[in-house]
């Protein structure tokens, strides 16, 4: 029997694409013609409109381009192989596996792809379509998004805190309050927001007197509703970046701004704050005379910013004082900033402990090893695995002792691509590709000429 691999995908189309339907109806395919099936590639929940996150595609290419025990590689129909909005790039996949000497054959469409012209022309024809296709669901989809936002809905997420999300049956009476992690049991229900626990409006209500009224700081407020043993809620303390959350939420005044970004098939745009619609959907927590008078502080204070010098200074003080850093103990502390500004402005918490003379020697409790990393430590570490696995991979940096965190690496290189081409390896498919070419042309230049 020939030998073949399958390969298996599905968004959120519909149940009859699912994973299992695909396999049995490529399993009826390959006894029909004869492939025993010895590799299966899958790709659960993934979108065909680009090759990000689809592992199982990558995989399958990667194993081609090596040099794949198949002959063969059988995929549902055209959109199960991708709905890319240039087809080009559907096309450019699929002959990569056609140079390499694997066959792409689609099990339920209705052409013979024979290599023939009219197939050619007519599978050209459906990747349009497929890509056509995903274009015009998205725009469905952030249309009706819309129009539900506008009418007061809640397009999915926690709600912000003080609020809580209700079902609003098909016929305008209220069904239940929503716990976290709770859905909506029909589609012809609606989640709104509307005002949550007596405990929290009282939480919002003192955030903003303490910051309007008292004169109290960001971090300062929330050490007072620590200290006072006021829980947030979600696990851990209060810090600067949640009560900073609260004060800037026009949510407070009973407004919902949404179309603050836009999403295009997977990358997401900052809009400008003049293109966001903002819907009154509740009654307001706070006056507005006291929100604006939030807004006008927070913007004096982002004004009046610590230098680098300053945040750096206090930790220093908070060493001296302590003897010890560590993330917890920067956000109980008065003396400094919490430990998410030092994130922000330093890139990780280990930088700025490292920048003030502290050096974490475990990394998260799991490894033993130097918390700091310098670009050279990370690059001799890529290249030690290069060597040991012959590829590199966020899987296979998470396994590695010896190497800090993908996030780390990030943060220090800007993306693992970047930290990947200091050592002149490429994660993408075209160092793949390049040496299939080349073996390609070494195999003409050993073929006797005729």
């Amino acid at each position: 029997m020939k030998l073949a691999a399958q390969y298996l995908r599905m968004s959120t189309d519909h149940q009859r694409y699912s994973l299992a339907n695909q396999a049995a109806l490529i399993s009826d395919f390959a006894a029909a013609e004869g492939y025993e099936i010895v590799r299966s590639y899958e790709d659960a929940g993934k979108s065909g409109v680009t090759t990000t996150g689809r592992t199982g595609l990558k995989a399958l290419l990667r194993d081609v381009l090596s040099g794949a025990p198949f002959s063969t590689i059988l995929v549902v129909d055209v959109s199960r192989w991708g709905r890319y909005q240039d087809p080009d790039e559907a096309a450019h996949y699929e002959f990569l596996c056609r140079d390499a000497g694997v066959r792409v054959r689609y099990c339920a469409e209705p052409f013979d792809d024979d290599g023939s012209p009219t197939s050619a022309l007519v599978k050209s024809i459906k990747r349009v379509m497929a890509a056509e296709y995903s274009k015009q669901l998205s725009d469905r989809v952030r249309a009706a998004l819309r129009r539900k936002m506008m009418a007061g809905s809640k397009g999915g997420g926690n709600p912000p805190y003080g609020f809580a999300r209700q079902v609003l049956n098909a016929d305008g009476s209220w069904g239940a309050v929503l716990a976290t992690g709770e859905r909506r049991s029909r589609e012809d229900q609606s989640v709104c927001i509307v005002h949550g626990p007596q405990n929290e409006i009282d939480v919002l209500r003192r955030i903003f007197r303490l910051f309007v009224k008292d004169f109290r700081g960001v971090t300062e407020i929330a050490n007072m509703l620590n200290a006072a043993g006021v829980p947030y809620r979600r696990p851990g303390p209060w810090d600067e970046g949640r009560v900073r959350a609260v004060l800037k939420n026009e949510i407070a005044i009973g407004v919902f701004a949404f179309n603050r970004t836009t999403s295009v098939f997977g990358e997401i745009f900052p809009n400008d704050r003049s293109e966001w619609i903002r819907v009154r959907i509740t009654e307001p927590l706070v006056s507005r005379s006291v929100f604006d008078a939030a807004q006008r502080k927070l913007t004096l204070l982002k004004r009046r910013e610590l230098s680098d010098d300053d945040m750096i200074g206090k930790l220093r003080r908070l060493l001296k004082k302590d003897g010890h850093l560590c993330r917890s103990q920067i956000d109980a502390s008065p003396l400094v900033s919490n430990a998410q500004a030092y994130v922000r402005r330093f890139g990780t918490l280990d930088e700025a402990m490292r920048l003030a003379g502290f050096v974490r020697t475990r990394r998260y409790g799991v490894h033993l090893c130097k918390a700091v990393y310098s670009a050279d430590d990370i690059a001799n570490g890529l290249r030690r695995l290069l060597s040991e696995k012959g590829y590199l991979s966020a899987d296979l940096i998470k396994e590695a002792e010896y190497l800090p965190s993908e996030t780390t690496i990030c943060k220090r290189f800007g993306s693992l691509s970047a930290a990947y081409e200091v050592i002149g390896y490429s994660s993408s498919l075209s160092e793949l590709v390049a040496a299939a070419w080349v073996r390609r042309r070494d195999r003409e230049k050993q073929t006797p000429e005729q």
